[in-house]
């Protein structure tokens, strides 16, 4: 019994030190990466979303969602979320990424889903998001068409999302989505923009 306890807190001990230097390496998320370090931490097949950030200094603000469906509108898996919405506001601020609530489901999602998803939100500047075309449960994806979305709270309901359809082919590809905006005159426009999506055969 001892010797089973012993190689249970071992065992709890080195993830706990994996989980830390991976915060030391990339402090924000798992998913998320500064563009300066954003190909390094991938490869084979990968979708490539980059973009800036302008952090919002407002209450009800900063938060997005970016995550993929099927071309039915079936949920395929979360990318990354801010944190805040990821785990609770989403309850206590219904405004804050309605269409990724409504799709992702976050009551429904077990604690290791939320964990790999969700991070603290950046310092502004300019990071890049990655699909390695497998679903919520590490799966690899048929292949297929997908969509990919990025959603943004603004300011209280004032959102904005981008869209687009994932071609797998032999060949790569870039396009730079264009924003639909709850609110075409918001004065917060700013806080995603330059949204790139790159796709590696």
């Amino acid at each position: 019994m001892r010797k089973k306890l012993i190689l249970v807190t071992l065992t709890a001990i080195i993830a706990f030190a994996a989980n830390m230097y991976n915060h030391v390496a990339n402090p924000f998320n798992f998913n998320i990466y500064p563009l300066a370090k954003s190909r390094q931490a991938q490869s084979g097949k990968t979708l490539e979303i980059t973009f800036s950030y302008e952090k919002q200094l407002l209450a009800a603000s900063s938060q997005y969602a970016f995550w993929i469906e099927d071309t039915d509108g079936n949920y395929v898996d979360t990318l990354y979320v801010t944190r805040y919405t990821g785990l609770e506001g989403h309850r206590r601020r219904p405004q804050s990424l309605p269409k990724w609530v409504s799709k992702a489901n976050p009551n429904d999602m077990k604690p290791f889903e939320t964990d790999a998803v969700t991070g603290a939100t950046p310092r502004s500047g300019g990071y890049a998001v990655y699909w390695d075309f497998t679903d919520r449960n590490g799966k690899p994806v048929k292949e297929t068409e997908y969509r990919y979305f990025i959603e943004a709270t603004l300011y209280m309901g004032d959102n904005a999302l981008y869209s687009g359809t994932i071609a797998m082919g032999a060949e790569p590809w870039q396009e730079y989505p264009e924003p639909e905006y709850s609110k075409p005159d918001s004065r917060y426009k700013n806080m995603i923009s330059n949204v790139r999506v790159l796709y590696y055969p």
